[in-house]
């Protein structure tokens, strides 16, 4: 953890950052914004003071509710809330243990999964399924989801096109008037080092515009898109999130928004990203208290592992990088479930793994209760030295406190043999056919499902902005 001056320390770095060597906007509109707002504009490049971000700061929600099309999925962002979303934006699956290219069936499997797991909360863009053309694939991938599942929906918008269709899509769901409330949460990434492309500043602007949720999410590399020292990526990081935060605030002073980070280190090997190393873990635990030092909404972190099978190491990995930020008081987590093999690979059997231990990690997050009735020292008066509790009242009120179904072993050896001796990734196969052969789709009108349908079998419109 950071110290507070730690914190002040990257906070006002960031600050520096933006004041002296500033942004680039590759959209015109944006940076005409920036200049009128009164930024510092030298073609594209912006330039904003303390002054101007810590004005900015002051007019974000500290909390904000994300209304889905069933009401009791709605959900929390900011204060103690803690929202999981499932995996988002892999184009493999392992099964078994080869990785082969997404289909279209593992798409509709994954939503199906996501929706029935008791601790995803939002369903991410779980796969980017190979047997769809192109063209059709992000609007066949958004009909999946709010056709097979009423859990909110986490939009990763990097084009023009993706954006068209969140518009067009949430109009067919909830009608002209949907944009009255936040209903289209939206995820955009920085181009590191201190870049923000076209098409992210136009959905940046066209969704604030509508009082949308957004959640600016850099992914620097630290040794080649930011600097190799944990404190200089995270300045980094800090200044990207923040400038995309302070432009969503000049469309729409108080739109909602989530301050978001997911860098890590890269290997001075290989160059690839490092979401397994203890690195992460750091820098991630630390853009949560940076988020919560500004009291703002946060997403960090998730159950990413650079192994590439669901093994002890996916699992040690896995666990260390949901642990971190959940103990810090992270609010969102996108890639809660399912990733391995970095970002690059959706596992079945891992999915599962993950959403148990996200289950565990909650638990462990409540804390202990303590009162009267459950500190028990008359129970403990009663029965005395010598005695034991075990048909005593209070075991029989309290005896099923905390109990939630799981498929992890919790028998001894004989037992476990006798139930067939399975592993952890074969307990966790029969976990996720016993889920898909459950899965029962949630009431929706036939009229908008039938829209959704035709939309993405037309690839959706991409005739402008509503």
């Amino acid at each position: 953890m950071m110290t507070s001056e730690d914190l002040r320390r990257v906070h006002e770095s960031g600050l520096r950052v933006l004041e002296e060597t500033g942004v680039i906007f590759r959209h015109q509109e944006t940076a005409d914004l920036c200049a009128a707002r009164g930024l510092a504009v030298d073609g594209r490049r912006v330039r904003m003071t303390a002054e101007q971000v810590e004005a900015a700061l002051a007019t974000i929600p500290q909390s904000f509710a994300l209304h889905a099309r069933n009401p009791a999925r709605d959900l929390v962002f900011g204060g103690e809330n803690l929202v999981v979303a499932s995996a988002a934006g892999p184009a493999f699956v392992l099964e078994g243990t080869v990785m082969r290219p997404a289909t279209d069936a593992d798409l509709v499997g994954s939503i199906q999964l996501a929706h029935m797991a008791p601790n995803v909360d939002m369903i991410g863009f779980p796969l980017e399924p190979q047997d769809i053309p192109t063209a059709g694939r992000y609007a066949r991938s958004v009909e999946c989801a709010l056709t097979l599942s009423d859990k909110p929906l986490e939009y990763a918008v990097s084009t023009a096109e993706h954006l068209q269709t969140v518009l067009d899509t949430s109009r067919i769901v909830h009608g002209a008037g949907w944009h009255e409330r936040p209903r289209a949460f939206v995820v955009v990434n920085t181009v590191s080092p201190l870049q923000f492309e076209e098409d992210v500043c136009l959905t940046i602007l066209e969704m604030a515009r509508r009082t949308q949720p957004v959640c600016v999410t850099p992914c620097a590399m630290g040794g080649t898109t930011a600097p190799v020292t944990t404190a200089g990526l995270l300045v980094l990081q800090h200044a990207e999130t923040l400038a995309g935060l302070v432009l969503v605030q000049l469309v729409q002073p108080g739109c909602p928004v989530v301050y978001g980070g997911t860098s890590s280190r890269a290997s001075m090997v290989t160059g690839d990203i490092l979401m397994g190393v203890p690195e992460y873990w750091a820098t991630m635990t630390a853009t949560v208290e940076l988020a919560r030092s500004l009291r703002l909404p946060c997403r960090a972190g998730g159950a990413l592992t650079d192994a590439h099978l669901p093994d002890m190491q996916a699992g040690v990995e896995s666990a260390l990088g949901l642990a971190s930020v959940i103990q810090a008081g992270v609010n969102f987590i996108l890639h809660g479930s399912g990733i391995i093999s970095a970002f690059n690979a959706l596992s079945f059997e891992k999915f599962v793994i993950d959403d148990e231990t996200v289950g565990m990690l909650r638990a462990w997050r409540s804390g202990i209760l303590v009162s009267r009735e459950s500190l028990a020292v008359e129970v403990i008066e009663a029965v005395g030295p010598g005695g034991n509790f075990l048909l005593q009242e209070h075991t029989v009120a309290h005896c099923r406190d905390g109990g939630r179904p799981s498929f992890f072993n919790r028998r001894k050896r004989d037992s476990w043999e006798r139930q067939g001796g399975l592993d952890i990734v074969e307990a966790a196969g029969r976990r996720v056919r016993a889920m898909l052969d459950s899965y029962r789709a949630p009431e929706l009108d036939s009229r908008i499902s039938r829209r959704l349908s035709e939309y993405a079998s037309g690839h959706g419109s991409v005739t402008g902005m509503e």
